[in-house]
């Protein structure tokens, strides 16, 4: 909005996209037992100045091809959170995606800590990793799919999700 009240640039169309990846992310997350909320950006997409809000995210990617599509994945603590569950998980969005990368900066936060930390996550509009330095968290870590695969296995996932291994993030 410049001075005078008018809007002359919004960015709710891309971050409406954003929102269709987060909610395919999580979903697919929560089908594999986990718990958690995603932030994610679109990144070296064409020009987006004719995006429509109420565009279809397969239509998006067709048409503004996104080279990769990253940002924060904040994971419940559970005993229950497998490496398995979580490469499935970016396995079936990247799938979803038509094949665009998916990356996260990991942060697996306490279990008595994840709904204050969510309530707080959700409002935000961007993130970064010193964000999570106050948070009750037991571990973080990079985690990516892309054709070639998941640049973790799963054995080290399995670690990392228990807070086996902190990988800095800051």
């Amino acid at each position: 909005m410049n001075t005078k009240g008018k809007i002359v640039s919004s960015n709710y169309p891309g971050r409406a996209m954003n929102t269709q990846v987060e909610n395919i992310l999580n979903k697919n997350l929560a089908d594999g037992g986990i718990t958690a909320d995603s932030l994610t950006f679109g990144f070296g997409v064409e020009d987006v100045s004719y995006l429509k809000p109420n565009m279809k995210l397969s239509d998006y990617i067709s048409t503004y091809k996104p080279e990769y599509f990253s940002g924060y994945l904040v994971i419940k603590e559970s005993n229950n959170n497998t490496g398995s569950a979580l490469t499935k998980a970016f396995q079936e969005s990247f799938e979803e995606l038509q094949n665009t990368p998916l990356q996260a900066n990991v942060w697996v936060i306490a279990e008595e800590s994840y709904d204050e930390v969510i309530s707080e996550f959700v409002k935000l509009p961007d993130v970064s990793n010193s964000w999570f330095k106050d948070k009750n968290t037991i571990g973080s870590f990079q985690f990516s799919v892309t054709a070639k695969g998941v640049n973790i296995d799963e054995s080290k996932l399995n670690n990392l999700l228990k807070g086996g291994e902190w990988l800095d993030l800051y």
